[in-house]
C-alpha cells in the first residue's frame, strides 16, 4: 500500500477517520481521504523493492448510488535504467478506469513497469460518470496498491514443468484475490508457499517482522503478510500506533477517549494527549462540561450574576461566591 503525500489540506479533500470498535472494518490504516468531484490525491513510491510490472489496484467505498471515473498518472524524473523496463518512459503512462458504485476495488487494465531505487509520482484525480460536475459529490478513497504481477516472475514463466505447475495452482487457488479487498482475507494453502517464494524474490530473502515492544505481544509476526500480534486498542502492522478512537500508546496497549456523544464532534481523540474535538460551548478532554462561566450542559449558556462573579454551578447555573456584598441566584441582590 503506498501513503497519500503529507501536502498542505485542501477544501476538495478531507480525511475521515474511523473508529473500528464494534463494526466490520472494511478499510485499512485509519480511514478514508474523502475526494469531492474533479479533485485528486498525489501518492509517492520510493520504495519499490524489485523492477518489474505491477499491476495497479485502487481501493475505495463510494457515498452515493453514481459510478465514478479514475484517471492515474505516473511519472518520474529518472529514465528507466533496468532491461526489464528500458523501452517505458513513466511520464508517458496515463490510465482511466471506471469505478462503479457496486464495487469496493478496481484493478486497472494495464500494469505499470516500476524499478527499484526510482522515485514514482502517481496522480490520482476523481470525477463522476455523469456528464454534469458536481461539487458536492465524493468518494471514499481508501488505497492505491501495487501488485507484483505474478506472470512476470522467472518461477512462473520458465517453461519448465516445475514453473507450469506452480502456474496452474497460483491461477487455480487465485492465490491474488486476498490481496484485493481492504481487511483480512484467508489464503488458501497451496497459496502460502508460493507466496512466500515470491516474496522472497522481491525482497532478496525473508523480511524482518520489527513488531513494535510496546505496542505488540512478542517479538513474532505472521510467516504471510508481517502483522504482529497487537496489545489492546493497537493497531499498524507493527503494532506501533493506536486505534482511533484510543489514545496513549505505552506497554499496556492504549485507553478509549470517550468522548462525550453530546459535547463532542467525533469518537475520535488526540492520539497522543486523548483531548476530544469538542463543539462549540463544550470543554474538558473528554467535551462533557461547560466552559468555565458557562453551565447547562450540553447546551451551554453564561453564568448570570451582573458582574458580580465569574462562575456559577455546572447544573443550576446558580452564581458562586457572589462578590461586593450581594448574594442570590444570580448576585441580584
Amino acid at each position: 500500500r503506498t501513503e497519500p503525500c503529507r501536502c498542505p489540506a485542501q477544501p476538495d479533500v478531507e480525511e475521515v477517520v474511523r473508529d473500528g470498535a464494534g463494526r466490520m472494518v472494511t478499510w485499512t490504516g485509519s480511514g478514508f481521504a474523502r475526494v469531492r468531484d474533479g479533485a485528486g490525491l498525489t501518492f509517492r513510491v520510493d520504495n519499490v523493492p524489485y523492477p518489474m510490472d505491477y499491476e495497479l489496484l485502487l481501493r475505495y467505498e463510494p457515498e452515493s448510488a453514481e459510478d465514478w471515473e479514475a484517471v492515474v498518472g505516473v511519472s518520474s524524473r529518472a529514465l528507466p535504467t533496468s532491461p526489464r523496463c528500458g523501452n517505458l518512459l513513466p511520464s508517458e503512462q496515463m490510465y482511466r478506469e471506471s469505478l462503479p458504485h457496486s464495487q469496493r476495488y478496481v484493478v486497472l487494465p494495464q500494469p505499470i513497469c516500476l524499478e527499484r531505487g526510482v522515485s514514482y509520482t502517481l496522480r490520482l484525480e476523481l470525477g463522476c460518470a455523469t456528464a454534469r460536475q458536481d461539487p458536492t459529490a465524493s468518494v471514499l478513497i481508501d488505497s492505491l496498491v501495487l501488485l507484483p504481477r505474478y506472470s512476470s516472475l522467472e518461477m512462473f514463466i520458465a517453461g519448465d514443468p516445475g514453473s507450469m505447475d506452480r502456474r496452474e495452482t497460483f491461477e487455480r487457488y487465485r492465490c491474488a484475490q486476498p490481496f484485493h479487498a481492504a481487511g483480512p482475507s484467508p489464503v488458501a494453502e497451496p497459496c502460502s508457499s508460493l507466496l512466500h517464494s515470491l516474496s522472497a524474490i522481491l525482497h532478496d530473502g525473508a523480511l524482518p517482522c520489527l513488531c513494535d515492544p510496546q505496542g505488540s505481544l512478542s517479538a513474532e509476526c505472521q510467516p504471510q503478510g508481517g502483522q504482529c500480534r497487537c496489545k489492546p486498542n493497537v493497531m499498524g502492522r507493527r503494532c506501533h500506533r493506536c486505534s482511533p478512537g484510543t489514545f496513549g500508546f505505552g506497554p499496556a496497549g492504549c485507553r478509549a477517549c470517550q468522548c462525550s456523544s453530546e459535547g463532542s464532534v467525533s469518537t475520535v481523540c488526540d492520539s497522543t494527549t486523548g483531548q476530544c474535538s469538542c463543539r462549540e460551548g463544550a470543554h474538558g478532554p473528554r467535551c462533557d462540561r461547560c466552559q468555565p462561566g458557562h453551565w447547562g450542559f450540553p447546551a451551554c449558556r453564561p453564568c448570570q450574576c451582573n458582574g458580580h462573579a465569574e462562575d456559577c454551578d455546572p447544573r443550576t447555573g446558580s452564581c458562586l461566591r457572589c462578590r461586593d456584598h450581594t448574594t442570590g441566584r444570580h448576585c441580584e441582590r
